[in-house]
This record gives C-alpha cells, sequence and structure tokens, in this order.
C-alpha cells in the first residue's frame, strides 16, 4: 500500500505520546484534515439556518457556499506539510517524512503550522497557480478578484486556531520545502478534483460583493475553530496511519463521523420553537404594561433592536422574555445570550431563566444552556446541569416542561465556547470580547450569531463599555442580529449613540433620530425605520421617594442607632470601601446590639462573600419577615446597587450620581409590607420612604473643594463633581424622587445634552476634565476595537492577543485589579487555602483589588520558596494571583471574615 501511495501521505497530522501507542501511532494528515472538513459540511449543510442566512448574504446558493467552505476546510493544516511541524514528533512510523530535531518550530524563520499555510499559497500563487491557472482547482479563470477571494477564504481557514495569519516575508516554511510543497499541492488538487468546490466566478469581478465576503469571513473563521476542535476528537476519530483512497475515507469514514460528533456535543440540531401562549399562561399572573406590549405588538420581519425603559419592578425582563420568545417563534433567531454587568447579577439572571427557558421550544426538545463568567464553576446549580452527551428525545409531562436544565459538556468546559450554547446567560463583557482582538474572538461573534442579544442595565456601562457596545451592535445587525436593551436610567444621548450603531449595522440612514420624552417607553429599530411606544404605568410601581439631606457622618450613625430601637430595618450605602469599614465601626461601637450591624463590600473572599450574601438576603430579601428585619443594620457599598433583590424600612446614602440613587432608591420599601415588616398581598404600610443623602451644604456656586473637601473618598470615585452638584440641586428642586413620572427629568438634568451649560463656574473645570476622561475612554476603546469591514485578518488590528483566563481591556479602568489568594499553614506545615471547603477552596479564598492596594502586601517568605514553586506547579492557576501568607506580620493590610481586606491604618483609598 505505501509503495504506491501519493506522497502527501507521509506526513502526520496528529500524533501520539510514545508512551501511548494502543492503536495507530498517528493520524496522517489528510485524514485528519478530511475530518475537519467533514464537520465543516454538516455544520454548514444548506438545511442550517447559519448556512441559508451567510448564503443569502453573498447572493449564493446554499449548496455553493457549503462547497467553499468544505474546500477550504480541507486545506486548513496546509502548514503541517512543513518540515518544521513534521519535526515535532516521530510517531514510529518509518514510511513518513524524516523529521528534523534542529528546526525551531513556530520561530520566525520555521512559522506556526497556521502562518505556514498561509506562506504555501503565496508560494502555489507564485508557482502552480501561475503556471496552471486556477484550473488545478476547478476553476476556469484566474484574475485578481479570484486571487483576492481565495486569500481570504484560505487564509481564514489558516487561522484556525483562533488568530488571523499573514505570511508576512517568509518564502519558505522548512528546509525540505520543495519535497513539502510538491506534497501540498498534489493534496490540494486530489481533494478539489472531487470535493468540486462551486467558485463564485461571476461575483469575485465584482468589488462589493468580495468586500461583503470579507466580512463574512469573521463568521467562517469561528465556526473553522468549532470544526477543527471537534475535528481533533479522537473518541469520535480514531488515528489511521495507512494510506487509504481519500475519496472512500471521505464518504464511509470522515462524514458519518463528523454526524455524530455534531450530534454529540450539540450542533447537530436545530431547535423548534413554541408557539407564545400568552403571559398569562406561560408566567401564570397578569401582564404589566409594558408586558402588554411585547405581547400584542405588531409583528415585523427581519432583525429588530428594541431598548425597553421603565422603572425597577415593571417586569422588564419577563417583556424581554416575551419579544425573544416571539423572535424564536417567527424564526427570526434560534437562541438568546443575555449579558449582565455582574457575575452576581448573571447568577441572578440565570436562575430566572433556567426556570423558564425550555418553554420557548417544542416539548422534548433539550436546548443547552450555558452560564458565562469567570466564577462560573462556583455556582452549583449550572455544575449540576452538565451532562456528558447532548440529552435526545427526552420528554417531560405537564408538570415538568420547566424540567431542571441542561448543557452539554463540551459547551460547558469553557468559557470561549459558552456563547455557542443555545441558551447563555453571563457578563457583558463575553460579547465584547467579539469586538477585541483576542484569540479566538470569532468565536464569541458566532455565538451571538442567529441570537438575540440582550444587555440588561445597559445604563451601567461606563463610556468605554459602552463605545464597544456600540460595535457590538453594529456587527451584530450585520449578521442580521437583533438585541434588546433594558434600562431605568437610559440617557438620550447614549441611547441615540446605540442606536446608531445598529441602524449603521444595518446600512440604514444614520441621521440622528429624534427620541420621544415619555417614560416608561418602548422602541423599535427595524430596517423599515423607528418606532416609539409611550406606556403607562402600572399602580404598584407608581410611587415618590422623598428626599432628605444630612451633612455629618455622626449625624447619619445617630439616626442609623434609631432605627435599629425603633425595631425597623436599615441600609447606609458608603462609596468607598474604607468609608463603609469606617461606618461599621464607628455604629458598633455605639450599637447596644452591635452583632446586628453587617458589612458588605468587594474586599472579601468569595467564600465570606457568598456567606454575607446569603445573609442579607435573609435578613432584607423578599421572603424577610418582621422577626428577621428588626433592628438590623447593613453598612455596603456599590455592591447592593444591582445584584441583590433586598428590601429596606429606611436608607441613606452617601451623595452619587443620579442614576445611581435612583437604583439604591429602588432598594427602599421594594416589597409591600406590614408595619412591622411582614410580607403582605395589599399596599405598603409603613411610613412614606425616604432617602437620606450624606452630602455636602448646597451652594448656589460652590468652589472647586466643594465635594473633596468634606467627602473626599466620594470626590475620588466621583470625580465630575459637576454632576454630583447638579444631582443635589435637581434633588433639592423636586423634593425628591418621582418614578416613573419625573424619571426622564431627572436623568436629562443631568446627564442631558445642554446639562452642562448648568454647572457653578467653581465646577466647571473638573467637569471639562471628566468630559475629557470620557472621550478619552471612547477612544481607547475605538482604538482597542476591530475594524470588522477588513475581514478575518491580521490587518483588521493593530497587535492580537492571546487569550487569557481572564477578562481583560473589555472594561477599561486607570489601575488594573490584582487578584490575592489567602494562604495558611496546616498543622504539618503544608501551605493550604484560607477556607476550608471540600471544592474549590482556592477560588473561594480569593478576592480583588487595586494593585495599588495589593502592593502593601508583605512579600512572600524566602524561607517558603520552595513550597510556593510547588503549590504553584500544582495549581497553575495560582500562577496569575498574588499570594498572601497570612501568617506573615509587619504589613499595613489585614484580613477578617467580619471587615474583610482594610488598611490597618484606615487612611482611606
Amino acid at each position: 500500500m505505501w509503495n504506491d501511495a501519493p506522497t502527501y501521505f507521509r506526513y502526520w497530522g496528529k500524533a501520539k505520546a510514545n508512551a501511548d501507542l494502543d492503536g495507530a501511532p498517528c493520524h496522517l494528515l489528510p485524514f485528519h484534515s478530511l475530518d475537519v472538513a467533514a464537520v465543516g459540511y454538516h455544520l454548514f449543510s444548506p438545511r442550517t439556518a447559519r448556512c441559508r442566512d451567510l448564503a443569502s448574504q453573498l447572493s449564493l446558493e446554499p449548496e455553493q457556499l457549503q462547497s467553499l467552505y468544505v474546500f477550504s476546510l480541507a486545506l486548513h493544516d496546509l502548514g503541517k506539510f512543513s518540515r518544521a511541524f513534521q519535526s515535532l514528533a516521530e510517531p514510529g512510523v518509518p514510511e513518513l517524512v524524516e523529521a528534523d530535531s534542529g528546526l525551531a518550530y513556530g520561530s520566525g524563520e520555521w512559522p506556526h503550522h497556521s502562518k505556514a499555510g498561509a506562506v504555501f499559497l503565496k508560494a502555489f500563487f507564485r508557482g502552480e497557480l501561475k503556471q496552471q491557472g486556477l484550473c488545478a482547482w476547478g476553476w476556469g479563470e484566474t484574475d485578481s478578484g479570484s486571487k483576492k477571494f481565495l486569500r481570504l477564504l484560505l487564509n481564514m481557514a489558516f487561522g484556525h486556531h483562533g488568530l488571523p495569519v499573514d505570511a508576512g516575508t517568509n518564502q519558505h516554511p522548512s528546509p525540505g520545502f520543495p519535497e513539502d510543497r510538491l506534497a501540498a499541492w498534489e493534496y490540494t488538487c486530489e481533494v478539489a478534483k472531487w470535493l468540486c468546490p462551486q467558485w463564485p466566478e461571476r461575483q469575485v469581478r465584482d468589488k462589493n460583493w468580495l468586500r461583503q465576503f470579507q466580512q463574512v469571513t469573521w463568521h467562517l473563521a469561528g465556526f473553522s475553530v468549532v470544526a477543527d476542535w471537534l475535528g481533533s476528537d479522537q473518541s469520535l476519530f480514531p488515528y489511521r496511519s495507512e494510506p487509504q483512497i481519500l475519496e472512500d475515507y471521505w464518504h464511509n469514514t470522515a462524514l458519518p463521523q463528523a454526524a455524530k460528533a455534531l450530534e454529540k456535543t450539540g450542533f447537530g440540531h436545530e431547535l423548534l420553537p413554541a408557539r407564545f401562549p400568552g403571559v398569562e399562561k406561560f408566567f401564570g399572573f397578569s401582564p404589566t404594561p409594558l408586558q402588554q406590549w411585547a405581547q400584542d405588538l405588531d409583528w415585523a420581519d427581519g432583525p429588530q433592536l428594541f431598548v425597553l425603559e421603565d422603572v425597577t419592578g415593571a417586569g422588564k425582563t419577563e417583556a424581554a422574555m416575551i419579544l425573544v420568545h416571539r423572535l424564536l417563534e417567527n424564526g427570526q433567531a434560534q437562541g438568546v445570550y443575555f449579558g449582565l454587568p455582574t457575575m452576581a447579577t448573571s447568577n441572578a439572571m440565570y436562575g430566572r431563566i433556567a426556570d423558564q427557558y425550555r418553554r420557548w421550544y417544542d416539548s422534548g426538545q433539550v436546548p443547552n444552556l450555558v452560564l458565562a463568567h469567570g466564577a462560573r464553576h462556583l455556582n452549583t446549580r449550572f455544575t449540576r446541569s452538565i451532562v456528558s452527551e447532548q440529552l435526545r428525545d427526552h420528554t417531560y409531562g405537564e408538570k415538568e416542561e420547566t424540567a431542571s436544565e441542561a448543557c452539554n459538556q463540551w459547551l460547558a468546559d469553557s468559557r470561549k465556547k459558552a456563547l455557542l450554547a443555545d441558551i447563555g446567560v453571563g457578563t457583558v463583557d463575553q460579547a465584547l470580547m467579539a469586538v477585541l482582538p483576542f484569540k479566538h474572538q470569532a468565536l464569541r461573534l458566532i455565538g451571538l450569531a442567529n441570537k438575540v442579544l440582550v444587555v440588561d442595565e445597559v445604563h451601567a456601562c461606563d463610556d468605554y463599555m459602552a463605545r464597544l457596545l456600540e460595535e457590538v451592535l453594529r456587527a451584530h445587525a450585520r449578521q442580521g442580529g437583533s438585541a434588546i436593551l433594558l434600562t431605568a436610567t437610559l440617557p438620550h444621548a447614549m441611547k441615540r449613540r446605540l442606536i446608531a450603531a445598529y441602524r449603521s449595522g444595518r446600512n440604514l440612514d444614520e441621521t440622528p433620530v429624534s427620541l420621544e420624552q415619555s417614560f416608561p417607553l418602548a422602541t423599535r429599530i427595524t430596517d423599515k425605520g423607528l418606532e416609539q411606544f409611550p406606556l403607562a404605568t402600572r399602580d404598584s410601581v407608581i410611587r415618590r421617594v422623598a428626599v432628605e439631606t444630612m451633612h455629618e457622618s455622626d449625624t447619619v450613625i445617630q439616626h442609623l442607632l434609631n432605627i435599629a430601637e425603633s425595631g425597623q430595618c436599615a441600609c447606609w450605602i458608603r462609596n468607598t470601601v474604607d468609608d463603609a469599614i469606617a461606618a461599621y465601626q464607628a455604629l458598633r461601637e455605639r450599637a447596644a446590639n452591635p452583632e446586628k450591624i453587617m458589612l458588605f463590600h468587594s474586599r472579601f473572599v468569595m467564600a465570606d462573600r457568598q456567606a454575607i450574601e446569603q445573609a442579607a438576603l435573609q435578613r432584607f430579601g423578599k421572603e424577610s419577615d418582621a422577626q428577621s428585619r428588626a433592628g438590623w443594620i447593613l453598612i455596603s457599598t456599590q455592591v447592593v446597587e444591582q445584584s441583590l433583590d433586598l428590601d429596606f424600612d429606611q436608607m441613606i446614602s452617601d451623595l452619587a450620581p443620579m442614576d445611581l440613587l435612583i437604583q439604591r432608591a429602588g432598594r427602599l420599601h421594594r416589597h409591600r409590607r406590614d408595619g412591622s415588616g411582614n410580607p403582605v398581598a395589599g399596599d405598603d404600610q409603613r411610613p412614606l420612604p425616604v432617602l437620606y443623602l450624606l452630602a455636602p451644604l448646597y451652594e448656589e456656586q460652590p468652589g472647586p473643594d466643594w465635594l473633596s473637601d468634606p467627602m473626599p473618598g466620594t470626590a475620588a470615585i466621583y470625580r465630575d463633581h459637576g454632576q454630583l452638584w447638579l444631582t443635589l440641586k435637581t434633588l433639592r428642586e423636586d423634593g425628591g424622587i418621582d418614578m416613573p413620572g419625573r424619571a426622564r427629568h431627572l436623568i436629562e438634568s443631568v446627564f442631558g445634552e445642554d446639562a452642562e451649560t448648568r454647572i457653578p463656574e467653581g465646577l466647571q473645570q473638573r467637569h471639562l476634565q471628566q468630559e475629557g476622561e470620557r472621550s478619552s475612554q471612547r477612544a481607547m476603546a475605538a482604538f482597542n476595537r476591530l475594524d470588522m469591514d477588513k475581514g478575518y485578518s491580521a490587518e483588521a488590528s493593530r497587535s492580537w492577543f492571546e487569550d487569557l483566563e481572564i477578562e481583560i481591556d473589555s472594561r477599561l479602568s486607570e489601575e488594573p485589579s490584582i487578584t490575592i489568594t489567602l494562604v495558611r499553614r496546616g498543622a504539618d506545615g503544608a501551605l493550604k487555602p484560607w477556607v476550608e471547603a471540600e471544592q474549590f477552596a482556592w477560588e473561594l479564598s480569593q478576592l480583588r483589588v487595586r494593585e495599588s492596594l495589593a502592593r502593601c502586601l508583605p512579600e512572600w517568605p524566602q524561607a517558603l520558596s520552595n513550597e510556593k514553586d510547588q503549590l504553584l506547579e500544582c495549581c497553575s492557576g495560582l500562577k496569575y494571583s498574588r499570594l498572601w501568607l497570612m501568617e506573615e506580620g509587619g504589613s499595613s493590610i489585614e484580613y477578617s471574615g467580619d471587615v474583610g481586606l482594610r488598611r490597618v491604618s484606615n487612611q482611606g483609598e
């Protein structure tokens, strides 16, 4: 067999380690290449929506797009014909080309095989394809358009390791280049002969069509990564070290095994949506006005953007779920991704979606539901949902329609794959990374394709994130996606930019739109235009929260002591951790029951933070009663603004921007209770709610130090003191927060496009400095983002980065955060995690702080350097954190389970 075998069989594509020689020692390169191509064949079957949609965008027949994509994947590992790659291992098959251990694979001279593929293609254009024309690959002619198309198509496939490639100045990827090049060329001609790619001969003459195809390469590149991962599964594609006719292998082995691979991992099915039965039947309650609108809205074809603006408690999440269901029902999407501001809000949303998502689809189907953020493995509900293989033919009865969630193990084992699941819930960062130059970003982009992107609390995005979100909306609209943005406090300027970005992605007129002043308001953007729907408000969410000011911390503490003595519960939200710790300690010193004072901020290790969250929910959550609440005081930072469903009898807040104060006021009388604090079905029986503000004295013409002198911590956190002055001025004039009647007025008075004209002269300089900072953040986002018009190519970014197992560059901060791991020594002297737990003890012993605070930690003892090295070797994830041995003294930092991490001197941050 080997005597008559073509030379391309003398190259391996996958090889086993010498210690593992069960079965074939290697998988010949042509076989592996066809395995991956076969996965692509099924992924882009003309029956799939992804193939039909992309083919429609390119004015191609689905079968034609499939054939082109399959041919590109058959050549995806062309660079492995390089002798440098072949020298990485010696599989023990004497017929293979001789390895050269002296070659430095992956160097500039002998590049990685992905880049080597581009080098081979460059050589073909100068030689074989120039001499023989594209007829060698079944194409009738060779011109500039066909060459550009081939470069786009094949370089996309060569970039299957998650980064685009460029041949650069490389001429030869290995010393054995002539022989390697001949084998590679013969292989390409052989597969072209019977794969018969249906070349777009007419279309490539159109420069506009080539630009359109260039944009589609992002989508194709993402699925090339998926195809390579699945096609490399040895359990499905056993290694073969003996030559075989390639066409026979294709039909008899590669295609059948690829079908099994897709079925095993959940790609082998397209879910059938269920009909939306109406709010009352689906949710079991009467709809709010917003939900009624979502249910009754006259439907429109094509991609759509919805912006839902309503108060907390108006049922925005359920309204979004209704719109998602209707998009699924009408064939305008196959899944959904919910992007939340934090991991805590993601966890909460995951629980809500898990109880409903199966009912979006026909009975008997099991869509994959994934949680996508860095600490998802600590979420026991998600980890319990992971199954080893895709469930099939699962039926459940009428009472089991919301059966437990399920996620295929292949999709769950990496955040890189998370967005590929049918239903995803996670941080908005995972979506933002789709437009940043990270390795495998194309996976996130295709994870959003054919999905509804739902972004909750969209107003919580800072200027950097908001600019990236605009790019995500533009890219998502371009690939035909729909999106839903949820907010209670969205300034018009930000809303206008988000709408413009989506319209740009749809190639619509970018003339600024005129926005309604009404609130609540639902907005829909389709290819036909913009529609705005003023909405009514249900009586239960109409309320007024009076606002009163205090000017001294001691006054606040005495007020809290009086509240506790009266048997009520309260929360004081402080703007810095150090201020929260100082208030906690001062209050405990004077409280009759100091054990009823709780502290919650971001500088607790994960285990302590989780325990405090649960305790807070028990004390102040929806199900709490008078006995559990009476006399309890929570001192907190911004962590309670969005993450937890808490309800307080009284609330004090440090002065903050208007949108955050509205959020904080939403935790005041959040649920209906009697005068003692017990839940009731009727109206709330407590006295009218009051939000107390700790703020400087109001001045009509304040000086530059108006805020920084009395409240230095707040001044450092919220540096646009003009906006805080406008917030205080507006609340003084209104006397409180009226929702929803004055919601638009409250927001636009502070963040409106003409609001800065009302900032007094003494605060103008600092305001202009912050305006410059905000412009700088937007400019930095524009600088970092990918140029999607360049297609999947190295030119799309000034530089590309390896995707570490942390999220970076999707949020901008002047000072990076550092993960700290608390370490103790056991009785036997061994290094152990601070927290004792059966699972994830190291992760539960970690917290994140600013780099400047981490620098205050003591250095690791030199005497224990060997023990540290051994620990890092067995727990590699700890390499990305700063280890702190807790028994070491002499530090200005200390940690305790009741106070968290703090400076001993407590000088503020």
